[in-house]
């Protein structure tokens, strides 16, 4: 059995997976799925409409738990001892969770169908979705924690919980007061969205007197119980309740300027939120758009501005009176995260290229930002990233011409209409605007998509799958599960491409382990990316990039 003992060097990084997970698995259904039509059944069934209301609240909650608790918290679950049989028990858990969220996922769209029909929906269903929630919840969790472990950690941190329940009501309904400035910002709101997506497009249809905006044949109507301007209520409440929990580590009175910042970059987000949905609701799907993602994605961008706003101020000398202690505790217990170091540049990416695609009616006029996501985190962590060899191994190049060949010989074709498209997209730009575009589009291919991917899947992830300490795991040593495992993965990335993309990656890891290098990786596969650019350049090859 698990139990609390002596403190542990750090909150190891694996305990974050599964809550990465639970994550997942909250946006998946509140995306797919709408509980407010719940409300107009009979019943108890209607209760459960306010869902969708009770589901920010938590967020809320749990940021504020990370506010006035988060070290309490880290440092109780660090003293977390793993059990022995701890694998078996991890196993057990996430099965279990992945059959019952996928009963939850079920029984949800069979409630909203009752519901829709206008019968009443089942005791029994109800009380099996509460129980199935729960189940789905609470597996993931006791990955983290244990459950008797889990006991102790809640009791230890009661009065943060309690806490943090009370300020996230307190927030909630400051947000909910400050939707009232809507009529005073809407002009300001939707003039700054029409300017955000006015570079992409000229199919925008905008009637401001009557708060719509759309692109094409998609519109929404921006109420105000939808503008998001309660983030602007919530945020200042979040920093009132922080200015006065770390008030003897803040430099007052310039740490108040803390809340106009945060209003506005609640606002700013806000704005980029209308637009990204008006995105979705084109280029992905309009249910998506209005029912779960004008919502969650205000949530979500709330959270990451508070507390990035706060983890800011507490290591910026600007507001913190406290930046030697903070770099001799640095010193002294280096808090370096390995797998951040090795996984941030391809998270860099895969977010920037979510973000620009989302906004690109056609053509990514923004990729260029990639590179710099890229550059970003590697110059983040360089002390900490592997320094690179040079000459790579005679390995290397031939690993990356073959690959080349089998990606010709393997890769679907793409589809002739999105090449075409991508043909007219590219004559219709301006020539340096062309010209500038085709050469982000190589740097992007064959320097900073080898380095973030090589970095993710074979310095990283192979590893991982040998050993939880991937950093004491030699480059040199395979393992089969590991190397189809880790090539799978990196697959997936790939759509249609996925089995070129397979082989590709098995032999990216063979050339890893020829000098237990990851530069060789990377160096293959850029040769590979490269060769694969100079045939869509020269050779018209447009469908490779299609």
């Amino acid at each position: 059995m698990s139990a609390l003992g002596a403190p542990a060097t750090r909150f190891t990084p694996g305990r974050l997976g599964p809550l990465a997970l639970l994550l997942g698995e909250y946006l998946a259904i509140t995306l797919t799925f709408d509980a407010l039509p719940l409300l107009q059944g009979t019943g108890l069934g209607s209760g459960f409409g306010h869902l969708g209301i009770a589901a920010p609240l938590l967020v809320v909650v749990a940021t504020m738990t990370q506010v006035l608790g988060g070290r309490k918290l880290r440092a109780e679950l660090a003293r977390v001892e793993p059990d022995a049989g701890g694998r078996q028990r991890v196993l057990w858990l996430v099965g279990l969770n992945l059959v019952s969220y996928a009963g939850l996922f079920a029984l949800t769209g069979a409630l909203l169908s009752h519901s829709g029909r206008g019968v009443s929906i089942p005791l029994s269903w109800l009380a099996g979705w509460v129980v199935l929630a729960l189940v789905t919840c609470a597996s993931l969790v006791f990955v983290v924690v244990p459950p008797r472990a889990a006991l102790v950690v809640a009791r230890r941190s009661g009065g943060v919980l309690l806490a943090s329940l009370g300020v996230g009501a307190l927030a909630w309904f400051a947000g909910v007061a400050s939707g009232r400035l809507w009529e005073l910002l809407r002009k300001l709101t939707l003039d700054s969205v029409y300017l955000l997506l006015t570079p992409f497009t000229d199919e925008i249809g905008y009637a401001p007197e009557d708060a719509i905006l759309g692109v094409g044949e998609f519109f929404v109507v921006v109420a105000p119980e939808c503008s998001g301007l309660e983030g602007i209520g919530l945020i200042l409440v979040v920093l009132a309740v922080y200015l006065w929990s770390a008030r003897a580590q803040l430099r007052f009175p310039r740490a108040f300027w803390l809340l106009p910042l945060g209003v506005a970059l609640v606002w700013a987000g806000n704005t980029v939120r209308i637009a990204l949905l008006i995105a979705v609701g084109v280029h992905w799907s309009p249910e998506i758009a209005l029912s779960g993602f004008h919502s969650k994605a205000g949530w979500l961008f709330f959270c990451a501005i508070g507390l990035s706003l706060i983890a800011f101020a507490q290591r910026s000398p600007v507001w913190s009176r406290l930046p030697e202690r903070a770099s001799a505790h640095a010193g002294a217990e280096p808090g370096w995260n390995p797998t951040a170091v090795y996984l941030a540049p391809q998270l860099a990416l895969l977010a920037t290229s979510l973000l620009t695609g989302l906004f690109a009616l056609g053509l990514d006029l923004l990729y260029g930002l990639r590179i710099v996501a890229v550059l970003g985190a590697l110059y983040l962590y360089r002390a900490h990233l592997p320094r690179p060899s040079w000459p790579p191994s005679w390995q290397a190049p031939l690993i990356g011409v073959a690959v080349f060949a089998i990606w010709l010989w393997l890769a679907p074709r793409a589809d002739a209409t999105a090449v075409a498209a991508l043909r007219t997209d590219l004559a219709d730009l301006p020539p340096v605007a062309r010209g500038s575009w085709l050469a982000l589009r190589v740097i992007g291919s064959t320097l900073a998509v080898p380095i973030a991917e090589e970095l993710a899947f074979r310095a990283f992830l192979l590893r991982r799958l040998i050993d939880p300490d991937f950093t004491q795991v030699e480059k040199t040593r395979l393992t089969p599960l590991a190397l189809i495992a880790s090539s799978l993965a990196f697959a997936l990335l790939h759509g249609q491409a996925w089995l070129a993309a397979l082989v590709a990656g098995v032999a990216y890891a063979l050339a890893q382990r020829a000098r237990g290098r990851t530069s060789d990786a990377i160096v293959a596969h850029a040769l590979t990316n490269g060769l694969i650019a100079a045939d869509v350049l020269l050779l018209d090859a447009y469908w490779l990039w299609a």
